[in-house]
């Protein structure tokens, strides 16, 4: 979906309801899945060449756990209150570290935006790092691969300081 800032009215801003149809909108890693339907909700607006949207999207995603590897869902409710400007041309002379305040600038094009682009991306923001189905998951034997959070593994843990790790091989030669 886009927005082409002619549609948004200094004075009375344009308001947007969305719910996105099943499998209209993906996320950009094959691991994680959007699950139902996603919707949007947003005001667009304008002052000069800026345009401020304030909104929030709602959906449910799916993705394996990064230690055992069970199936999860997480909902998603996340707002958001963005600027977004028209490129700017800067200098290498005018480069300067961000501040806080510029990680809510975007910038659009061709007085247009895609509202799509910035659904997925709010999605994503709003999804943990470490994707575990529980703090104290233990996730899978490194030998046999079964889930130690369900069974007792029986492999036998050899602990080997890691200074004297360069001799193993040589052991089974005597």
């Amino acid at each position: 979906m886009l927005i082409n800032l002619e549609q948004i009215r200094k004075d009375e801003g344009l308001s947007i309801h969305h719910v996105y149809a099943d499998g209209e909108l993906s996320l950009q890693s094959d691991a994680t899945r959007i699950v139902g339907r996603p919707s949007m909700r947003l005001v667009a607006s304008r002052s000069g060449d800026e345009l401020r949207l304030v909104g929030d999207v709602q959906t449910a995603v799916e993705f394996e756990c990064d230690r055992c590897l069970a199936p999860l869902a997480l909902p998603v409710d996340q707002s958001f209150d963005l600027l977004y400007v028209p490129p700017l041309h800067l200098a290498a002379a005018d480069e300067k570290e961000l501040g806080d305040d510029d990680l809510t600038i975007g910038f659009y094009h061709n007085n247009v935006i895609n509202v799509d682009d910035l659904v997925r991306e709010q999605i994503e923001l709003a999804l943990p790092m470490a994707r575990v189905c529980a703090e104290t998951c233990r996730g899978l034997c490194p030998d046999c691969g079964a889930n130690l959070n369900k069974t007792v593994c029986t492999c036998a843990v050899e602990e080997i300081d890691p200074r004297w790790a360069a001799l193993k091989p040589l052991e089974s030669h005597n």
